[in-house]
């Protein structure tokens, strides 16, 4: 009986480690949902206008335009989580520098070759080239699985902060 009520009773670090791994299993889930909706904008987002210079520099080194794309991509999410354990006064500037990450990565997504004419540039690298497409395919998974992450933790905490005041109004004033 003794050991059925130990471990029926999680330690409050225990219960939080178990809230994180539910919200980022929910996160990916909602993740997969979203994904074909995501590559749809970045799809409208590439058909906009574009500068010719930046398009043609990045051309130039088209290799590294895409390995520069996993670096912008990666920086965001990392960027967003890191967020979550600032103090308030920095998420501003945190939100702000995601903003930036963003911009420029879309910029970047906008004006480098796509990922789909390796084959074309390099017909030898077939699967150097697939390795590519699935790498874009999950990093972006990811980072909108980060994305989904984050605004349910904001979520949370709001109603945590929010049903916290709600219980310390209930109580009543203290009269001296």
């Amino acid at each position: 009986m003794h050991a059925f009520t130990r471990n029926a009773i999680l330690h409050p670090s225990q219960r939080s480690k178990n809230l994180l791994l539910a919200i980022a299993l929910a996160s990916l889930a909602v993740a997969g949902f979203v994904l074909p909706f995501v590559w749809d904008v970045l799809a409208a987002v590439d058909s906009l206008p574009k500068m010719a210079w930046l398009t043609g520099l990045l051309a130039s080194a088209p290799v590294l335009s895409w390995l520069m794309m996993f670096v912008w991509g990666a920086a965001i999410p990392l960027m967003l989580l890191l967020a979550l354990h600032q103090s308030p006064a920095h998420r501003v500037r945190n939100a702000l520098f995601v903003v930036a990450l963003m911009f420029i990565a879309v910029t970047w997504f906008v004006h480098m070759t796509p990922a789909g004419q390796c084959d074309l540039l390099f017909p030898s690298s077939g699967l150097a080239c697939s390795a590519l497409k699935w790498g874009f395919s999950t990093s972006l998974g990811l980072a909108t699985a980060a994305y989904v992450f984050t605004i349910f933790v904001i979520g949370f905490s709001s109603i945590g902060l929010f049903a916290q005041y709600v219980g310390e109004s209930d109580k009543p004033a203290h009269v001296s």
